[in-house]
């Protein structure tokens, strides 16, 4: 027997020793590492922004290092550092202030750009699942309260000093194109909620919202998520577009005689001509009559502009939260995710790149 716990002493001493001498190089290996190694426990901004993989940190975020900087600039104005937090979350304030606001910032873009798990970010922060969460309603909301008080339609001479030469030719006074998007959502248990987010355009649970842009593709507006059944007039009567448009107009943004461009699912000619706007879109054919040459080289022309209210939208959406379907769980703040990703595609470089 004293043999035998000599010798299971002994085994002890070397799986010890061994174990030591694993720790060692693992330390070693991790000072001596490369900024091309990004470790999951040292996921952070300052370890993704230093990496020379080529645009990791946009990759991550959807927005170049300087421009995200800009972002937490904006956001808090009394720095980082600042001991005092604006953000308000709703529980264990103290154990979640711990985390640096930037880099809580950066967890929700990762959440959204990339549609990262919590589960995952909890592993990647190195916080617990519950944090990620309380982190990510409370940034959202602040974000969006932020953004949205920002005024992203400029002035008319900015918008005609900017136009792409093209568009300035052909519709010298549209300052803005409008469309409308849906993204899919899981079926609610609610058959009162299914017929109400039920999209017959989709054939899908949707929920819907208004987007307007620049001619160079820059968002101007966008609205909350109505629920998929809205139709496209009706949502620019509760999205607030027309008193938007009233207030840009007593202000000098907008001048008698401007237009909007939409497609022909937009019968909003009315609600504009109140205001002494116009409304672009393709002329209707007639069963009776063929369209003109003059009416189909209209439709050509418009087509080819409004294609940048889609490619915006598709900007939206490549926030990969977006590309697949929302589940019931994220109904609640799904809101204000989509304005805050909508509205960040503006520290992106615009899609039309030629004046």
């Amino acid at each position: 027997m004293d043999a035998r716990i000599h010798q299971l002493e002994q085994e002890n001493r070397e799986l010890h020793e061994t174990l030591t001498a694993l720790q060692s190089n693992n330390k070693k290996h991790c000072s001596t590492c490369t900024q091309t190694d990004v470790y999951v426990e040292h996921f952070n901004v300052e370890s993704v922004s230093n990496s020379k993989i080529k645009n990791l940190f946009q990759y991550y975020t959807g927005i170049t290092y300087l421009r995200f900087l800009m972002l937490i600039s904006f956001l808090f104005p009394n720095g980082t550092l600042s001991n005092v937090n604006p953000v308000t979350y709703d529980s264990n304030r103290e154990e979640v202030k711990r985390l640096p606001v930037d880099q809580q910032v950066f967890l929700f873009l990762c959440r959204i750009r990339n549609g990262l798990q919590v589960k995952d970010l909890a592993c990647r922060f190195n916080i617990k699942i519950q944090r990620v969460s309380t982190i990510l309603k409370g940034i959202s909301k602040y974000m969006y309260l932020r953004l949205g008080s920002l005024s992203y339609w400029p002035h008319r001479s900015v918008f005609i000093q900017n136009m792409p030469s093209v568009y300035k030719e052909e519709f010298p006074n549209c300052v803005a194109i409008i469309d409308c998007t849906e993204i899919k959502i899981q079926k609610p248990s609610s058959l009162l909620c299914q017929s109400q987010c039920y999209s017959e355009y989709k054939s899908a649970n949707t929920l819907k919202s208004l987007v307007v842009c620049d001619p160079r593709g820059s968002i101007l507006f966008v609205s909350d998520l109505y629920c998929g059944s809205i139709s496209d007039n009706d949502i620019c009567v509760k999205s607030g577009f027309y008193e938007y448009l009233e207030s840009l107009k007593q202000r000098g943004y907008l001048h008698p005689g401007d237009s909007i461009m939409a497609d022909k699912g937009f019968r909003i000619e009315d609600k504009l001509a109140e205001m002494g706007l116009k409304l672009n879109i393709p002329p209707f054919a007639t069963s009776a009559h063929s369209m003109s040459a003059a009416n189909v080289t209209l439709t050509r022309k418009i087509a080819a502009h409004r294609i940048h209210v889609e490619r915006a939208i598709n900007q939206i959406k490549c926030f990969k939260l977006f590309s697949r379907k929302i589940p019931v769980s994220l109904l609640h703040t799904i809101n204000e995710y989509w304005v805050c990703a909508s509205l960040l595609t503006n520290f992106q470089d615009p899609l039309v790149k030629q004046p």
